[in-house]
């Protein structure tokens, strides 16, 4: 899982990077591109990042959905929110590309509904973007408050997660409502996940056992092993009187002889 927080970062960064080189300012699209390679790649890496994101929620579940089945469920439907929003503009992208490669058989294809329907995504991925981006700072910091009730991370890197989400998920909303500090505001929650993944990356959730070792807290044994039951020494001396007492009434006696 800190391998995809990891990648899920460079994911998008690396797809940042080519897609400003390839169209500068301007929206995705081909006829703005110098090079259809360079916009093709940035698309499939946003469309990497999206499958990184889905099974880093995923995998949270799969920690959390025992002790914490709300926190596990609301996670992970904030990554699929995160994954969808973020996959719309490149497949509007490659959806494009394609367009623009049939066109010769095709001779209205840029007023066609799906034509429209691409550029659409792709002309509102910001705002695609800053929605994803608050629903996901908003469900990472419960994300971060249950990993530090629980001790999975160590008490600073989940307090600073809750912090760096709670300034990441302002800075979106603020950003949706034409103040241009998104950008900066995301820096904090940017950094925790490369903390964060560098750790479990390295240590993984502290406390987390396999399934199929059961837990020895508290008890010393597995749950599934019933306790010794415990005889009172007053009980283990009345049911030997008992069986003393029977084995007296078996006994053959002796006859009289008088």
């Amino acid at each position: 899982m800190g391998g995809l927080f990891i990648s899920a970062f460079f994911l998008y960064g690396g797809a940042i990077f080519l897609d400003f080189s390839s169209t500068g300012d301007a929206p995705a699209v081909p006829e703005n591109a110098d090079s259809l390679g360079q916009l093709c790649a940035g698309a499939t890496l946003l469309l990497l990042n999206s499958v990184a994101v889905v099974t880093i929620g995923a995998l949270a579940f799969q920690v959390l959905r025992r002790e914490h089945r709300r926190t596990a469920n609301t996670y992970l439907a904030t990554r699929i929110v995160e994954a969808v929003l973020l996959a719309l503009a490149p497949l509007g992208t490659l959806s494009l590309v394609l367009f623009d490669w049939g066109s010769a058989d095709t001779a209205n294809v840029d007023d066609s509904e799906l034509s429209g329907l691409a550029r659409t995504f792709v002309e509102n991925s910001e705002s695609a973007y800053s929605v994803a981006m608050t629903a996901l700072g908003i469900g990472s910091i419960f994300f971060c408050w249950t990993l530090l009730k629980s001790g999975l991370l160590p008490r600073f890197l989940a307090t600073y997660g809750i912090a760096g989400y709670a300034i990441f998920a302002l800075g979106s909303v603020l950003e949706l409502s034409g103040y241009g500090v998104g950008l900066a505001m995301s820096i904090p929650g940017g950094l925790f996940e490369v903390a964060a993944g560098s750790f479990l990356l390295v240590k993984g959730f502290r406390g987390v056992m396999p399934d199929s070792a059961p837990s020895t807290q508290n008890t010393g044994r597995p749950p599934h092993l019933p306790r010794p039951a415990r005889t009172s020494l007053l009980q283990a001396s009345g049911t030997q009187a008992r069986n003393e007492h029977h084995e007296d009434l078996q006994r053959p006696r002796a006859p009289d002889r008088s």
